[in-house]
C-alpha cells in the first residue's frame, strides 16, 4: 500500500464517522514521543484541528480516558486555549484510541463550534468508531523487504557507529 492510498482511506474513514456521528468536525490524532499530528481530518483541514484541539487530545492520550466537554469556554482545559476564545471549538469529545495490543496510539474526537450536550448514545457511537479504527488498522511500522539492503548513514565527525538512515 502506498502513502497516498492509506491516507485515501483515513480521509474516507472519518468523513463516514462524522455523518455517522453526526458532527461537524472529527479527527483522528496520533501520538508520538514529542508531538502530536492529525492523520486525518473532517469539517476542517489538518493543520487547523491540529492547533484546536492539540491540548485537549494530548490530555486524553496521556491520560488514557475519555475527555467530554460541553461548553470550553467553561472548562480548565480549555477556557484560556486562544481556538475556545475565538469560538472555533467550544464543544469537545475525545476518547483513547488503542491499538489492538492495548497501546496507546492517540485520540478519536470530535468537536463543535458551539455548546453541545453530548450523548450517552453519542459516547458509545464514538468509542464504537474508536475501536473499529483501533483494531481495523494494522499500526505497525512498514518493514523493508528483505531484498532492500540497508543504507547507512555516515555519522558526523565525532559522534559514534553508523546508524542505519530512516528512508
Amino acid at each position: 500500500m502506498t502513502r497516498r492510498s492509506d491516507q485515501e482511506k483515513f480521509d474516507r474513514f472519518t468523513e463516514l464517522a462524522a455523518r455517522v456521528l453526526g458532527v461537524p468536525i472529527l479527527s483522528v490524532f496520533l501520538v508520538g514521543p514529542r508531538h502530536g499530528v492529525v492523520t486525518s481530518s473532517a469539517g476542517l483541514p489538518a493543520p487547523l484541528v491540529l492547533l484546536l484541539a492539540h491540548r485537549f487530545s494530548r490530555h486524553v492520550a496521556a491520560s488514557r480516558r475519555p475527555l467530554v466537554i460541553h461548553d470550553a469556554r467553561a472548562h480548565p482545559l480549555g477556557a484560556n486555549t486562544p481556538a475556545v476564545q475565538d469560538g472555533l471549538v467550544i464543544a469537545y469529545a475525545g476518547v483513547p484510541l488503542f491499538d489492538a495490543g492495548g497501546g496507546t496510539l492517540g485520540t478519536l474526537c470530535v468537536m463543535d463550534t458551539r455548546p453541545r450536550v453530548w450523548t450517552r448514545e453519542q459516547l458509545e457511537r464514538l468509542y464504537d468508531v474508536a475501536w473499529v479504527l483501533g483494531h481495523a488498522v494494522d499500526w505497525r511500522a512498514p518493514r523493508r523487504p528483505a531484498s532492500e539492503p540497508r543504507q547507512w548513514r555516515r555519522p558526523a565527525a565525532g559522534h559514534g557507529t553508523p546508524h542505519p538512515s530512516q528512508g
